[in-house]
């Protein structure tokens, strides 16, 4: 929960009413509207977005002045804390119906084509040499668990009443997605499991939950042109990187299921291995930029519960 010390003071106008995280979003909301205005001529509810990110915006400022009052109640609290999660599987979803119309564009045959140029062959094509049904149902159980990660990691900061670790984390988190989100944009792309189908010459296949998940998760994301770059790398390494500089002994617990995660992304077929690549190298660049980001947006830097700095 946000520290309730910066109640009083938070009785600011603007963008610096707002939390950090809460600002990054803020930014996001008004880039994905000014694209979708750009291209209006293609984007047909263009109206009905702009007009929801205008609602969120707004809510978002009125949730921050609620906040800002000495007696806030604690639902108010909970709601400033936890709406970024909340509302990052939203604007991801509206991405599936922008981005072939901001960007109509796929760019797999130039992400393949950097992948076969890096190792004369393409990736996954030759990883069916490995395939087997107990590694790809592992490995498809581990995939979604990308999902949780984030969650789980800021519940223990957030139960812990570790709150600047917490607020710095949710930060964390909305610089990592949105990120990748307009990654998807510039660079859209369907992923080999599309494109290389053709030259794929063994299907993959698990044993018991191999299928069901993988038709849960086409049918949550639907196809969204979410390949480069690689969100699943990037949000990985943030949260083993956090987990382990929070000092959580569950960093642990979640390290090999991090490996299996990103091993996952070329192995079941959903990412090349650029998108991998690009994916680490925007989580490094986050992690670089993080805390002068974080101070410049008014976040606060102080000692947490165990004596780590952040």
């Amino acid at each position: 929960m946000t520290d309730p010390a910066i109640g009083p003071n938070a009785a600011k106008t603007g963008f610096r009413r707002l939390v950090p995280a809460s600002t990054v979003i803020v930014a996001y909301l008004i880039v994905v509207a000014i694209l979708t205005l750009i291209f209006n001529n293609r984007v047909t509810l263009w109206g009905l977005i702009c007009f929801l990110h205008v609602c969120v915006i707004v809510g978002i400022f009125l949730l921050a002045r609620a906040r800002s009052r000495i007696n806030a109640s604690r639902f108010v609290l909970i709601m400033n804390d936890w709406y970024p999660v909340m509302l990052i599987p939203l604007t991801y979803k509206e991405l599936e119906y922008l981005i072939p119309r901001i960007h109509p564009h796929d760019y797999d045959k130039a992400l393949a084509a950097i992948d076969h140029n890096l190792f004369g062959v393409n990736p996954t094509v030759w990883l069916e040499r490995f395939a087997h049904p107990a590694l790809t149902e592992l490995l498809q159980l581990a995939y979604p668990s990308y999902y949780f990660l984030p969650v789980v990691l800021g519940l223990l900061l957030w139960r812990a009443r570790r709150y600047q670790a917490f607020d710095f984390f949710v930060f964390i988190l909305a610089v990592g997605f949105y990120l990748s989100y307009l990654g998807y944009i510039i660079v859209p792309a369907v992923g080999p499991r599309f494109l290389l189908a053709d030259l794929q010459t063994k299907p993959l296949s698990g044993l018991l939950f191999f299928s069901a998940i993988r038709r849960a998760l086409d049918n949550a994301e639907g196809i969204t042109r979410d390949c480069f770059p690689s969100g699943h790398t990037e949000l990985t390494m943030l949260v083993l990187y956090y987990a382990r500089r929070f000092r959580l002994k569950t960093f642990w617990i979640m390290l090999p299921i991090g490996i299996a995660i990103i091993v996952a992304t070329v192995y079941l077929r959903y990412h090349y291995v650029i998108d991998v690549a690009a994916g680490a190298l925007l989580a490094l660049g986050v992690i670089a930029l993080a805390k002068p980001m974080y101070r410049w947006l008014g976040g606060r830097f102080e000692f947490v519960a165990d004596g780590t700095e952040l």
